[in-house]
Order: C-alpha cells, then sequence, then structure tokens
C-alpha cells in the first residue's frame, strides 16, 4: 500500500496503475441536470474522505480541467475521492451559460456536498479554483461541516475580476469602427437589462451585478478551519500581492489556519495551450494529506439527499469508456430512435476539452440532438477528464476509434458516423477517417497545417503587410509608441522563415513518400489524409483567423494539395467576421446551422444514390 504521508509527484497514471475509475452521475439541480464525474478513492486504499471541486469561471474553467483531472487522480491514489459537478449553465450541464447566477451555482454544488455526503465517503473538503476559490470559502463559511479548503490561485474581489473580464471583449473589438471603449458602457448594458458577451461567454445581467458585489469571506466566519492557499507563478522570482498576503494575515489574526504558499509553473488558467504545474500538484496534495484526521461531517437531512437521476432516462447523459489502459470521459446526446447516422464531436487542441471554447460544442451537440442526430463528444487521453498520456491530435487514432467503438454499443441503430473537429482536431480526423469505413462524412474548421515556414508565411503576408497599411500603426510610429527594433527583429525571424519553407515546397517527395503516411510532413500528411478519404467534407473557414490563413497559402502552394479542394465531394463554407472558434454569436450560430445543413444535404445525397 502506498505511504499516504508521501509526496506524490505528478506523472500519468492508468487504469491497470490505480484503480479510481470514474463514476459519471447527474444530480437534480434546481433548474435542471447537473453532470458530475465522482473519482471514488482507489481500491487499495482506505477511504479517508471526498472533496467537491467549485470550479473556475467561463474559459477558465476549460484551460483549468486537466489540471483538475490530475489533482483528482493524485488525491484519489491517497485515498480521497473528487466530485467534479458542473454548476448550471456551465461545462456539460443543462441550460445556457447567460442563465446562470451566484446563488445558483451556489445551490449546485450544496448539492453535490449532499450527495457526497449521503452517497460517497462524506464531505469536508473544497477544491476552489480562481473565482470558484472565492465561493468556496463562501459555501465553507455557510457550512459547519465544511472545515478544509483547497484554493488554486484564489479572486479576491468579483469587481477587479470582471473589469479584467471585460476588457476580453474591448481588446477582441480595437480598432473596429463601433467597438466597445470602456468597461463601464458595458456595465450600464448589464443595469439596462442585457447580457454582455465576452469570448464567446453572456454573461446575464444577474450574474454581472452579483459579481461586482463579491469579496472574500470575513476571517471570522471561517475561524477553525483549514486553508491551504496556492498561487502559481511563472518564475521563482516573483512575490505574493499586497493584497492575498493582507487576507490571508487578516484570516490567520482571526483564527483560520492558513497556509499560503507559491510554486512555479505555467499560468494555466491563462494560457492558449494545454499546460499543466506538477509542483501545484504535488505541493496541493502534500497539503491536503497533512489535514488532521477527523471524525465524519455531519450528515444533511433527509430532505437534502439528492440522487443521482437515472441516466437512462435522460436525453443527454456522461459515461466513461476504455482506450487502452486509459480511461476516456464523454458525453451521449440522444438523437431520434430509429438514427443511423450520428455525430462524434473529436476535441484534441489547445486547453479545452469536450465542451469547447465557450461551451460551443455543447449548443452543436445539442444543435445535432434536436435535428435527429444522435451525438457523442469525448475527450483523448490526458485531456479534460480522461486518463493516460497526453499524446495530442498526432496519435489521436486510438481515441477516435474508441469513441466511435463506445458510441455505437450506446446507441445499437447505428450504422455509420460523421466526425467534426476543429484546428487540431480537424487534423486528426484527416488521419483517421479513411481507415474506418463506418465514418461516413467529415467536417474540419480551421484545419491546422502549420508549421514553422507555413506560420513565417502567414504572418508576412497577413499581419506584417496589414500592418503597413493601417493608419493606425503609423499614428504609433510616429508618436513614438511602438519599438522598432523589437519588430526588427521579429520581422527578421519570420522573413528566415518564409524563405525556409520556400525552399522547403521546391523539394519534391520522394516516390515512396506518400507509402509512408505517418513521415510526411504535416501538409503533406493532411492532403493525404483528405485525398484517402473518399466520402464527403466540409471545409468551415473563419475569415478573421491566422490558422485559416496559414491553409489557404498551404492549399495554394503546396503540390500535395494540387487539385484537392476542386473535388466535388468538397465543400467549403467561409464566415468572414468568424474568430478562430467562431466566438461571436452571429458566427456560431451561421456555422452551426451550416453544419445542420450539410449534413442534411448529405444523408439526401447518399438516400437519392440508393434510389
Amino acid at each position: 500500500m502506498a505511504d499516504p504521508t508521501r509526496p506524490c509527484a505528478v506523472r500519468t497514471m492508468t487504469l491497470s496503475e490505480s484503480i479510481c475509475p470514474l463514476r459519471p452521475l447527474l444530480l437534480e439541480g434546481s433548474r435542471g441536470p447537473l453532470v458530475g464525474l465522482y473519482r471514488p478513492p482507489a481500491g487499495h486504499m482506505a477511504p479517508l474522505g471526498d472533496m467537491l471541486v467549485v470550479p473556475a469561471f467561463a474559459e477558465e474553467m476549460n484551460r483549468c480541467r486537466s489540471m483538475v483531472t490530475l489533482q483528482a487522480l493524485a488525491l484519489a491514489e491517497r485515498g480521497i475521492g473528487t466530485l467534479v459537478l458542473d454548476p448550471h449553465g456551465t461545462g456539460d450541464s443543462s441550460g445556457e451559460f447567460e442563465e446562470g447566477d451566484w446563488a445558483t451555482w451556489r445551490d449546485d454544488l450544496r448539492r453535490g456536498i449532499a450527495w457526497l455526503r449521503t452517497h460517497g465517503h462524506g464531505c469536508r473538503a473544497l477544491l476552489g479554483v480562481r473565482l470558484g476559490a472565492l465561493m468556496a470559502a463562501e459555501l465553507a463559511a455557510d457550512d459547519a461541516g465544511i472545515d478544509r479548503l483547497l484554493l488554486w490561485m484564489p479572486v479576491l474581489a468579483g469587481k477587479a475580476y470582471w473589469t479584467q473580464f471585460l476588457r476580453i471583449r474591448i481588446a477582441a473589438e480595437m480598432g473596429t469602427p463601433d467597438g466597445v471603449k470602456s468597461t463601464d458602457e458595458l456595465r450600464q448594458r448589464s443595469i439596462r437589462g442585457e447580457a454582455v458577451e465576452a469570448s464567446g461567454y453572456p454573461v446575464g445581467a444577474a450574474l454581472a451585478r452579483q459579481l461586482d458585489t463579491l469579496v472574500m469571506p470575513d476571517g471570522d466566519r471561517l475561524k477553525g478551519k483549514a486553508v491551504a492557499w496556492f498561487d502559481v507563478a511563472a518564475n521563482a522570482d516573483a512575490t505574493p500581492s499586497r493584497a492575498s498576503a493582507k487576507l490571508a494575515d487578516d484570516w490567520r489574526a482571526k483564527g483560520v489556519q492558513i497556509g499560503v504558499a507559491q510554486v512555479t509553473g505555467p499560468l494555466f488558467w491563462q494560457v492558449h495551450e494545454r499546460a499543466v504545474a506538477p509542483q501545484l500538484i504535488d505541493a496541493a496534495t502534500a497539503a491536503v494529506l497533512a489535514w488532521p484526521v477527523s471524525a465524519p461531517a455531519p450528515q444533511p437531512s433527509t430532505s437534502m439527499a439528492f440522487p443521482a437521476l437515472n441516466i437512462a432516462m435522460a436525453r443527454e447523459y456522461p459515461l466513461s469508456f476504455r482506450c487502452g489502459d486509459a480511461e476516456l470521459a464523454g458525453i451521449v446526446h440522444r438523437g431520434a430512435a430509429d438514427a443511423v447516422l450520428g455525430v462524434v464531436i473529436v476535441v484534441a487542441g489547445g486547453p479545452q476539452y469536450r465542451v469547447g471554447a465557450h461551451r460551443q460544442f455543447v449548443s452543436l451537440g445539442r444543435l445535432f440532438a434536436s435535428h435527429g442526430y444522435p451525438v457523442m463528444r469525448f475527450d483523448l487521453r490526458g485531456m479534460g477528464d480522461s486518463t493516460g498520456e497526453h499524446l495530442g491530435y498526432h496519435q489521436s487514432r486510438a481515441d477516435i476509434r474508441a469513441a466511435i467503438d463506445e458510441f455505437m454499443r450506446q446507441v445499437p441503430g447505428l450504422r455509420q458516423v460523421a466526425l467534426f473537429g476543429e484546428c487540431e482536431s480537424a487534423s486528426g480526423i484527416l488521419f483517421y477517417a479513411s481507415q474506418d469505413p463506418r465514418v461516413r462524412q467529415i467536417a474540419l474548421a480551421n484545419t491546422w497545417v502549420r508549421t514553422d515556414e507555413v506560420q513565417a508565411e502567414a504572418i508576412l503576408k497577413h499581419y506584417y503587410i496589414d500592418r503597413l497599411r493601417s493608419r493606425e500603426f503609423w499614428r504609433h510610429v510616429i508618436t513614438g509608441g511602438f519599438d522598432v527594433g523589437a519588430s526588427f527583429r521579429s520581422l527578421v525571424g519570420v522573413v528566415r522563415g518564409y524563405w525556409r519553407g520556400r525552399k522547403a515546397k521546391r523539394q519534391a517527395i520522394p516516390d515512396n513518400g506518400l507509402a509512408d503516411f505517418d513521415r510526411l510532413p504535416l501538409p503533406a500528411k493532411t492532403a493525404e489524409g483528405l485525398r484517402r478519404f473518399r466520402g464527403p467534407v466540409l471545409l468551415l473557414m473563419s475569415g478573421r483567423d491566422l490558422i485559416a490563413r496559414e491553409f489557404d497559402e498551404v492549399t495554394r502552394t503546396h503540390d500535395a494539395w494540387k487539385g484537392l479542394l476542386a473535388d466535388p465531394r468538397v465543400r467549403r463554407k467561409d464566415i468572414a467576421d468568424a474568430d478562430h472558434t467562431f466566438s461571436k454569436p452571429e458566427a456560431k450560430a451561421e456555422a452551426q446551422q451550416t453544419l445542420v445543413d450539410w449534413m442534411a444535404h448529405a444523408v439526401a445525397d447518399a438516400a437519392g444514390q440508393r434510389r
């Protein structure tokens, strides 16, 4: 048996190493079903209790999900279970993000605590992440049974956090004639009762007002509770903020047993690629194991017991399935009872998991299901809630096959599937689709074909040239608000990459090169994947996306792509004002309707061919 006092290094854990399989569940929320994933203590450990995760806000929830899974695995191996429950309108749970508000989310999480106390191993502890740390402290202040808090990079005040969130919208619209100019302007919209959208997340007026009032509870309300507080810094020389130190001192003076520590690692809740901070997992695990063992938490009354809902009756439900030694997490949306064609949404790139940026894949799955197509969304190995080594899109074929196998077990009437993926996922689909006769058609959004040389060429043509034509750029140059030296050095690097790419294009691929598919350079490999797949293909392209422009450069100039896009089975749809993830409501709606219409046309064409 593992020594529960030994620090636990972050590593890849498989089911064969630590038997702590996911238990997917649905709980009844006040406004609809809530999706939860419970990872119980490992089978070889005596249970020490359970912890509920209070998640981060909006896109930070996506970016933190793999870290939460790593923490849950580390704790499970030491005898502590973890429940990740998505509040209403977030993650996989029912509802829209715009419907969410602070009180509803608090109520949903209380239901998770109640479930752990009646169906798990009790719940004395909460893990609060970013803004979720503030809510976790509120929950603990109101619940005598919660006496342990693990806080990651806690947000101390909602107003400052909300201001930073609104600035994302301002930055996105900078330079546009009708762009928002101030956070006050957006706050006034909330006061008028309007939802305010940023990064694809529409925040309802009630939640917007609530965010401006949120502050950490006073230390008097947390007296006697144990708090393990962790901040993450990119380098060891960084110092904690004065506000954090002041609050910690205040809590300590009022009887809170608080330990504050800073660890080094990537700022994973901010970056646009999957990132993990092993030091944080090690330190947090050690802190939790150092909490004293005490009597079980008080049990709630019968009226507060929330049994899991019947998954067999649900329109959409969570599940887990195997891919080798790894356990993958997924969601199934039921479609028509007699459906023979379903949709698998593959999610491979960036820090997101199966819900997608701004929950785009949740809404897409629900839209497909409303038109009769069953849908499965899932996390690749090492992403989101799935275990195993993170291998990325280049090695996603086993994951996609396992997902299709499980999908067809869940929906026995299915005969064929359509695959949809965005960015790196689209490339992974091209590597797989021709090898599985069950794949009838594929839809690819902003397909990833980037190499260093491809990126350099796209930046040169679609960034530097556009800047030279911009009045705003020349105004910055004239007024001195422009670092000429740094920009020149950057330009030199881009030009060098551009000429390397020009040279590479002139190098012919050996005659036997196409036979060794996996050794082909990415532009040629994606082209060969499309060439081998003979079913209908939809290319969905964003007008305001560098990756889409890189795809255009590759398909226009590389020999491997010659003639491919002219094939009648390939259809292309451009959405002029869309960014990479179609975050604007209008672009998102147009992209999703295009996908549904394309599915209907493909089905109609297939029916006509059979006749």
